[in-house]
């Protein structure tokens, strides 16, 4: 039978039997600090704090897709690709929270925009949806290559993204991928690692190997800092940022 967790109580069991951990292994010889640190740990505030209790407001809701459709910021189709069930463009539009607004209204007007919010609040989509509309308006015109650069300081960060971007952008006609250290050479070779990690086929948004990159670059390329770099001095990547674009 379940018994509900007592937060006090599992609270005082972790101090205790952490107490009775650092004891096992700390000794002094001399008298004065022992009776230091036994006075500090009786106390209570030498080897834990707390516990602190954070509340969790709900953050304010924002604009609609609609209205900044409506307000000629963002592509007609740009909310197929954001939905409430990742990947189904037929569900419906996720309800945007006021800081995602505000930062898409931002940096559709061509500002500089730093979100500072916390977890789980939604960071990637006030990026992620200017650009996904944007790459939208260049795909209806024609324009190829490389539009987006999402750069992060590790991998395990790019591939949490990378999985939930290339759901998002399945059938949008969009092209995604993940250029890291592991990223395979070959199509052969990623499908094969891709199918071992995922159990699936991929998504028509994804290019998965080095070569499809070189060879059709897409149109998100997720990376990290230090393969950026040599992304941007290998001469077999040159194609990825043709001199006319860089200069």
């Amino acid at each position: 039978m379940n018994q509900s967790l007592n937060p006090i109580e599992a609270l005082e069991n972790i101090k205790s039997a952490y107490s009775n951990y650092v004891s096992s292994f700390q000794k002094f010889k001399n008298p004065t600090i022992k009776n230091w640190v036994d006075e500090k740990i009786k106390e209570g505030n030498l080897l834990y704090k707390g516990p602190y209790i954070q509340l969790g407001r709900r953050f304010e809701q924002g604009d609609s897709f609609e209205m900044l459709i409506s307000d000629k910021l963002l592509h007609q189709d740009t909310p197929f690709c954001f939905t409430v069930d990742t990947g189904n463009r037929s569900a419906a539009p996720l309800q945007l929270y006021k800081h995602q607004s505000d930062a898409i209204r931002s940096i559709i007007g061509g500002k500089n925009t730093i979100i500072s919010t916390g977890t789980g609040s939604g960071k990637s989509f006030c990026f992620g949806v200017p650009v996904v509309s944007t790459c939208l308006e260049m795909m209806d015109k024609g324009i190829h290559g490389i539009k987006a650069i999402f750069t992060y300081p590790m991998n395990a960060l790019a591939n949490s993204q990378y999985d939930n971007f290339s759901a998002r952008l399945h059938g949008s006609g969009l092209k995604i991928a993940i250029y890291t250290g592991d990223t395979p050479k070959t199509r052969e070779q990623a499908v094969e690692s891709y199918k071992l990690r995922t159990g699936r086929d991929p998504y028509d948004s994804e290019l998965l190997s080095r070569e499809e990159i070189q060879k059709t670059p897409p149109d998100i390329l997720i990376t990290n800092y230090v393969m950026l770099e040599y992304i941007l001095t290998r001469f077999e990547d040159r194609v990825l940022f043709p001199e006319a674009v860089l200069h």
